[in-house]
C-alpha cells in the first residue's frame, strides 16, 4: 500500500532517489501519467525510468538543471495529489490484498478437500471443479 505521510514528506522538498521513493513515483506515474502534460511525462520518464541526470535532461530541453528539478518536483507533487484525491493505487492495493487473502483461503479449502477425498468413495469432482473455477476467477 502506498504510504501517504512519507510521500508527502519525501516529495515536498527534494526528489526521491532511493529505490523505495523511485518505485513510489513510478507507480504513481503508471497510474496518472495521462493527467500530466506531455513535457512533464517526458521529464518524469527520463528521470525515473531512463535514469538520466538533471543535467542530461536540462541539455535536451535547453533549460537549467534547476528548471528540470522544479518541473520534476511539481510533477511528482501533482502525482501525489492525484493519488490523495482519486486513490487508484490505494484501491489496487486493497484489491490485491483481497485476492491474496481469497487465494490463501481457497488453498486451505483445497487442502482440506484433499484430506477428505474418497475414504467412503464419495464423488467430490463437482466440488473440485467449483474450487478450480474460483481459483481461475482470482
Amino acid at each position: 500500500m502506498l504510504r501517504e505521510m512519507p510521500l508527502q514528506r519525501t516529495f515536498s522538498s527534494r526528489l526521491p532517489r532511493a529505490l523505495d521513493g523511485r518505485m513510489a513515483v513510478v507507480r504513481l506515474f503508471d497510474a496518472y501519467a495521462a493527467l500530466l502534460t506531455e513535457r512533464q511525462r517526458v521529464m518524469v520518464r527520463m528521470y525515473y525510468h531512463d535514469d538520466l541526470s538533471l543535467g542530461e535532461i536540462a541539455s535536451r530541453f535547453n533549460v537549467t538543471r534547476q528548471a528540470v528539478f522544479d518541473s520534476l518536483r511539481r510533477s511528482v507533487n501533482e502525482l501525489g495529489s492525484l493519488e490523495e484525491r482519486l486513490g487508484l493505487l490505494a484501491a489496487r492495493d486493497r484489491q490485491t490484498r483481497v485476492r491474496e487473502t481469497l487465494a490463501a483461503r481457497l488453498a486451505e479449502v483445497e487442502e482440506r478437500l484433499a484430506r477428505l477425498a474418497d475414504p467412503d468413495g464419495a464423488d467430490l469432482g463437482g466440488l473440485r471443479s467449483a474450487l478450480r473455477a474460483l481459483r481461475d476467477a482470482l
